[in-house]
């Protein structure tokens, strides 16, 4: 019965978030649950399971926490940004593919899954293009895990203790809402939801873009929405920590052996340029030093908002362009791979 595994995984979530709350962790409903929930597994007997449903309205929770964040401004702020961001971020998917490919010549593996497996972000839409090319996709599967958990544990650490306490403009960003919206506009929320869910299969994270886009647009066109209590957000974040907990298995990690050492180096040296090319990005454009690091991070759309909300940074912009980063990896790289597949 699953139903137990589920609540397992649950229990053993909890106080992983609530300890590094306590030690001051950055993001630390999802990342204490994501440690809580894998060393159980590893060094117990813990069979973990998660609900689809709830990771699915986890993210729409989570979407309308980054959507709440729009302003009248942010869409002002944001068009200025878009022709260098996605300049940047071409050259960083450009450089990861070709990493990926240098590994692919003394790792035992062909190079159709070190491209996919290499991708800096779209886990779910990779191993889909893997499956269809004939790639392994339980490598590629794995390789995405390794980027993403990377991302999740240096970025929001190297955002909070190396560049918020010297980065302008901080405090900007505010994910919750405090404004008086109307009981009406609860009955949106719902809305955008089944939207959302309808499209899943059509528009990548839809679970969240869509609440997030619509929300922020709606907002910023001066309909304020009614807040929803913080704890909810607590808990979404504890479920998909709890989730990502889930999906990641040290031993299989530990069984793919150097293939997986050489594609955590790549996760980190991706990280590593994700970091200077924001540099480059704040001098560039003048933006938020640290909203540019949490911008040019290689995934996590939701988790970089998030931590741009504790740091300083502007989640609005920060999810708008880490929505253009999802959307030229996962609608455009397909074409490329199947391309390349063919000759």
């Amino acid at each position: 019965m699953t139903r137990i595994p589920m609540m397992k995984t649950y229990l053993v979530a909890l106080p992983g978030g609530a300890l590094f709350k306590i030690l001051g962790i950055p993001i630390p409903w999802i990342l204490g649950p994501i440690v809580f929930v894998v060393i159980a597994k590893y060094c117990s007997s813990l069979e973990s399971d998660t609900s689809p449903i709830a990771k699915s309205m986890a993210f729409v929770l989570l979407g309308i926490q980054i959507g709440l964040s729009f302003t009248a401004q942010t869409f002002a702020l944001i068009v200025p940004y878009i022709l260098p961001y996605t300049v940047l971020t071409i050259l960083m998917i450009g450089f990861s593919l070709i990493a990926g490919l240098y590994i692919s010549k003394f790792a035992n593996i062909d190079k159709m899954t070190a491209l996919v497996g290499s991708s800096p972000g779209g886990l779910s839409a990779m191993i889909a293009v893997s499956d269809a090319l004939k790639g392994n996709s339980a490598l590629v599967t794995i390789f995405h895990t390794l980027r993403l958990v990377s991302v999740l544990f240096i970025i929001p650490f190297f955002a909070t203790h190396w560049v918020s306490s010297s980065s302008p403009d901080g405090g900007a960003g505010e994910l919750i809402n405090t404004g008086d919206g109307s009981l009406w506009t609860i009955p949106l929320y719902v809305i955008f939801a089944l939207i959302g869910w309808k499209i899943r299969d059509i528009v990548p994270a839809s679970l969240v873009i869509v609440p997030m886009l619509s929300i922020g647009i709606l907002q910023s066109s001066g309909a304020p929405f009614y807040p929803l209590p913080e704890v909810l957000f607590i808990l979404a974040q504890l479920i998909i920590g709890a989730y990502l907990g889930h999906t990641v298995s040290l031993r299989e990690i530990i069984l793919s052996g150097k293939t997986c050492l050489y594609f955590f180096i790549l996760a980190l040296f991706t990280i590593g340029l994700g970091i200077g090319l924001s540099f480059l990005l704040s001098w560039w454009t003048a933006m938020n030093l640290t909203t540019a690091v949490l911008s040019l991070a290689p995934g996590g759309l939701v988790e970089m908002s998030i931590t741009a909300e504790q740091t300083g940074g502007e989640p609005a912009i920060v999810s708008s362009l880490q929505t253009i980063r999802l959307l030229i990896i996962v609608l455009i790289l397909p074409f490329v791979f199947k391309n390349a597949y063919k000759r």
